[in-house]
């Protein structure tokens, strides 16, 4: 057993009670003050359901009520929604908020921290937050009109969240710092610029028809069925699924076998042909094995990144290219294999011409697989040539370069007027998606000159 005055086991080299004790101490007063707030919160939310319930004819004509407003689509969150519309949006006929009603009557009842948490609800503004950067505890939002951040530390009500998520909902503050006041429906980066949108057509409507401006919180609250729907509509969108044939389309992956009198020589001949054919990673002479691969360069790519950029990728010690065919030469003999594409053919004439009779090759076997994939879906492989020691993310981050590059070009040329950092943005949001761990698009970002995500592991 430790002592108080005993050195802390952690090493930090001061006593245990000034150091992990003290730590473990001020967590544990955190947690003990987050269930108080919890605990509050449900007891609070709960006698506010059951009195609007009671004022609407029970609880199965309000439910009935509070879901009218929002598409079934919405699935789970129907039922939030419909709380958060019915507590502190909806103005009843009385002309008052549900929560207004409330305090309104009920509010002398309750006295010290409950009173003071039902003011808080009653002056809470809603609002749209991205979330834009992260901490150990949490993540940081950002309100998307005013620019202010909030610290969110994980709890009952926070998650972790892919890069850049979107959500329309109340903030309150929490502990120290802050908490999601009812539901937030989390979704792609999309969502802040299509209700930003909405929102301003909305004020310009309003704005002819009483003269009058609105502000975005009151626009928000006033609308609020309409923009979660919106919002639903967009992550619904971006969530869509390869689902049928007309989705997908096939890819043959050809692989072609020869014996070969003289592998030495065709090597040669190969790596002869002018500069196209190269080494590829893997070729280990005393296994007896040479790997050769029909390569682009990617110079028409990779060569417009402009040279500090390059310098800062490390593609001046770093070779990528594109895998257009891979020929494999052992002692068992010569495998063609790739693709199938103008490039693969080409290979396949360039060794069954000329080569065909210097060296002695003689084809055995020839294998052709049709894979389905999405239709802009394209399988390419890619060889990164170094003398640098990189890891195996290393290697897999730029062999995704050249792929994200191009798409980075594609999305610059469809859409002009919007940022690159936009984009990226919502690439990463999606990646994250599919795969949680999937490494970040830091090289994507140096090659267009963009801020290293907050996100960057």
């Amino acid at each position: 057993m430790i002592g108080r005055n005993d050195p802390c086991p952690c090493g930090s080299g001061k006593k245990y009670k000034q150091c992990c004790l003290l730590k473990q101490s001020e967590d544990q007063t955190v947690q003990a003050k987050a269930r108080h707030f919890f605990d509050r919160k449900f007891k609070l939310t709960t006698d506010l359901y059951s009195f609007l319930a009671h004022k609407q004819g029970g609880e199965w004509a309000f439910d009935h009520q509070k879901y009218k407003p929002f598409d079934s689509s919405l699935g789970n969150y129907r039922e939030g929604a419909g709380n958060m519309w019915a507590y502190f949006f909806h103005v009843y006929d009385n002309g008052l908020r549900g929560i207004d009603w409330f305090v309104k009557e009920k509010g002398q009842r309750y006295s010290g921290e409950d009173r003071e948490m039902l003011q808080r609800w009653r002056e809470m503004k809603i609002s749209c937050y991205q979330m834009v950067d992260q901490y150990e505890q949490g993540a940081v939002i950002e309100d998307i009109w005013s620019k202010e951040r909030y610290r969110m530390p994980y709890c009952e009500t926070m998650i972790k969240l892919p890069p850049w998520t979107v959500s329309i909902g109340m903030i309150e503050p929490y502990v120290q710092d802050w908490c999601i006041h009812g539901v937030f429906m989390w979704g792609h980066p999309d969502v802040a610029f299509e209700v930003m949108t909405r929102v301003e057509q909305l004020q310009e409507e309003r704005a002819k028809a009483s003269e009058q401006e609105m502000s975005t919180s009151v626009i928000l609250a006033a609308n609020y069925p309409e923009m979660l729907n919106l919002s639903n509509r967009i992550n619904s969108r971006n969530r869509k699924t390869v689902s049928n044939l007309e989705d997908m389309r096939e890819q043959i992956f050809e692989t072609h076998q020869y014996t070969c009198e003289y592998p030495e020589l065709l090597e040669q001949m190969l790596l002869d042909t002018r500069d196209e054919y190269i080494l590829a990673p893997g070729t280990d002479p005393e296994e007896g094995i040479t790997i050769i691969s029909r390569a682009d360069k990617l110079d028409g790519l990779l060569g417009t990144i402009p040279a500090d950029r390059r310098e800062q990728l490390g593609l001046n010690e770093i070779e990528i290219s594109k895998d257009l065919a891979t020929i494999v030469i052992d002692k068992k003999g010569v495998t063609v294999s790739g693709w199938q594409s103008a490039e693969l053919e080409a290979t396949m004439e360039l060794m069954e011409s000329k080569l065909s009779t210097a060296v002695g090759l003689t084809q055995v076997n020839v294998r052709r697989e049709a894979k389905q994939f999405p239709k802009n879906i394209f399988m390419n492989g890619y060889n990164i040539m170094t003398d640098k020691n990189l890891s195996e993310q290393e290697v897999t981050d730029y062999g995704n370069l050249p792929v994200l590059l191009q798409w980075a070009r594609v999305t610059q040329e469809q859409a002009p007027t919007e940022s690159a950092e936009t984009f990226v943005r919502r690439k990463e949001y999606e990646h994250y998606l599919i795969n949680p761990n999937y490494s970040n698009l830091k090289l994507l970002r140096i090659a267009l000159g963009l801020l290293e995500s907050p996100f960057t592991v």
